[in-house]
């Protein structure tokens, strides 16, 4: 930082100290500076609560509302952030999460010494939306002179997860009569670059979206029967846990020539043995199901219909084999039934 001598057309340095070589303290001075003045963080917010004993006995440093109706809860740190300041603020967002409206307006309220009433009165002349969002959304802010890497590591990383967690960078400065200046620095995100940092989030989540759903496909193969049957055979005869159970699967569905609800489906395989009870075995089910929208397998696909649900598909239901391929598919379970009874004797 430097000052300005406009008639000398110059610039003198005002150096960096540190809060601790000039005796301040988190708890008694930062703490109150940011409660009297919130703005320092960047943005308006409302302080409604300093110092909130939780019930693991620690205390919250300060919590706000922004204009969107959020708690923000507000985690302070001298002249460096430790190793562990993200998993603390993490662990109080989480407890905040569940406050009601009312316990808001109540410790609001304690904070203020007035009523409930009151409280809630200001609320809802600050935000910018209705109470009934009061709370629908959690975000951190860091504050610290400095970060340790890992911290910055950790919150990056929370970003990327969807956790809005934010750094900002106090830095005091102190001229020569002694006069203390304080700096406030947003560094993550940095404030000119929060759209493209927003846009890139919401863009690598979608890639990672899409990386877990990759395998998913509905397209289905156009073989001859010859080579279809031949690559259901392949499919039940791999060396997995899950052969069996998708085997007994098409067993099931295979009797009739209709369509097999999941819960019916479900009943059956736990008549069959598959699973301990209902619950176990709706879970192999939903294993057995998803063999039928890997890439992998289009045969399947050409042999077995089903409906699908779900943002990617992950839900099946209504399973029914292909009417001109119920004998195809009898007669592959049959060769594998007699392969694996040749291959024990």
């Amino acid at each position: 930082m430097y000052r300005v001598d406009i008639d000398n057309k110059k610039l003198i340095e005002v150096p960096v100290t540190s809060f601790t070589e000039r005796g301040l303290r988190e708890r008694f001075d930062i703490q109150e500076w940011i409660d009297g003045t919130p703005q320092l963080l960047g943005e308006p917010l409302l302080i409604i609560a300093k110092e909130l004993i939780l019930p693991s006995g620690k205390r919250l440093d300060l919590l706000a509302i922004d204009k969107q109706a959020a708690l923000v809860v507000i985690e302070l740190k001298r002249d460096d952030s430790g190793k562990d300041v993200d998993w603390q603020a993490i662990k109080y967002a989480s407890y905040c999460s569940s406050f009601t409206q009312d316990e808001i307006y109540n410790h609001f309220a304690n904070y203020l010494k007035t009523s409930d009433d009151d409280a809630k009165a200001k609320i809802e002349d600050f935000v910018d939306c209705e109470l009934e969002d009061l709370n629908q959304q959690q975000r951190i802010i860091l504050v610290s002179k400095n970060y340790h890497s890992e911290v910055i590591s950790a919150v990056l990383w929370l970003r990327e997860s969807e956790i809005d967690i934010e750094c900002v960078r106090l830095t005091p400065y102190s001229d020569k009569t002694g006069t203390l200046f304080i700096s406030s620095d947003i560094i993550i995100p940095l404030p000119e670059a929060k759209d493209y940092i927003q846009k890139k989030e919401t863009k690598q989540k979608e890639q990672r979206q899409h990386g877990k759903s990759s395998s998913f496909s509905l397209e289905k193969s156009n073989i001859k029967p010859d080579e279809l049957k031949m690559r259901i055979v392949q499919s039940l005869t791999r060396s997995s846990d899950l052969t069996p159970r998708f085997r007994t699967f098409l067993e099931i569905i295979n009797q009739e020539d209709r369509v097999y609800d999941r819960e019916e489906v479900k009943q059956e395989l736990y008549k069959a043995g598959i699973g301990n009870d209902l619950g176990q075995a709706g879970r192999y089910l939903s294993n057995i199901s998803q063999l039928l929208t890997k890439k992998s397998n289009p045969h399947l696909r050409q042999a077995v219909e089903f409906e699908t649900s779900g943002e990617h598909g992950e839900t099946k239901n209504n399973y029914h084999v292909v009417s001109e391929y119920r004998e195809l598919i009898s007669k592959a379970i049959q060769e594998t039934i007699i392969a694996g009874q040749n291959n024990l004797a």
